[in-house]
């Protein structure tokens, strides 16, 4: 049976990581989250990574053991059988199909807000461009989401510092306006954006030394 080529390194794990959890996670669910538990959404971002800390951990260690791509579905079919395979990998294709369709749909109101192209046309436009990409294998998506996320990075930064300035710690006051039902709300909600670094173990196959790689590469993208 052929094997994939394993042609992933250590930043090209990092990147893909990161970048299934800066899209949604940044630019739609901070807002929400906002709405709901106030200033102490931080805090619900903190509360989340350390939820996501012992699914990362036992990814990375499954991811080891087993370096083969098809994440869940192998890890479930070589413990329970094919039946707990087959669903485990269903729930899996249907969550990344649904994380998918929330952040095109976030991709499509920003661009609804900035200029008067309608949602639907947008979202497809997007679902397109993302399905042509790829086509082309995880080597030229890896490539792509590298420029996407260095200019990201560069962008946050840039309004990071503009933003110093009317920094104030009376924005923090009240913590938690909507008490702690709120900051549990949003710490629920939250959690959807780093759902993504548990994913990378569905492409150990196409990773160089998965045995070093994937937990470093899971832990650095969580920090």
């Amino acid at each position: 049976m052929p094997s994939l080529e394993r042609r992933l390194g250590l930043f090209a794990v990092v990147t893909i990581s990161i970048s299934s959890m800066i899209g949604s996670g940044i630019f739609v669910l901070p807002g929400i989250g906002f709405s709901i538990t106030g200033p102490s959404i931080y805090l619900a971002f903190l509360a989340s990574t350390l939820c996501i800390l012992p699914a990362a951990l036992s990814k990375a260690e499954l991811a080891t053991a087993m370096p083969t791509s098809g994440g869940t579905y192998v890890y479930l079919e070589r413990t329970f059988g094919p039946l707990a395979g087959t669903v485990g990998g269903l729930g899996l294709f249907l969550s990344i199909l649904l994380k998918a369709a929330f952040s095109l749909i976030g991709i499509g109101a920003y661009f609804s807000v900035f200029s008067s192209f309608p949602l639907l046309p947008t979202v497809l436009t997007f679902l397109v461009c993302i399905v042509l990409l790829n086509i082309f294998g995880v080597g030229k998506v890896s490539n792509f989401l590298t420029v996407i996320l260095f200019v990201t990075i560069i962008s946050l930064s840039v309004l990071s510092f503009m933003a110093i300035p009317t920094w104030s710690t009376d924005n923090l006051i009240p913590l938690l306006p909507h008490g702690f039902k709120g900051f549990f709300e949003a710490t629920g909600l939250v959690f959807v954006s780093f759902s993504g670094v548990t994913k990378i173990a569905a492409i150990a196959e196409e990773i160089k030394e998965p045995e070093r790689n994937i937990p470093k590469g899971i832990i650095l993208s969580l920090i």
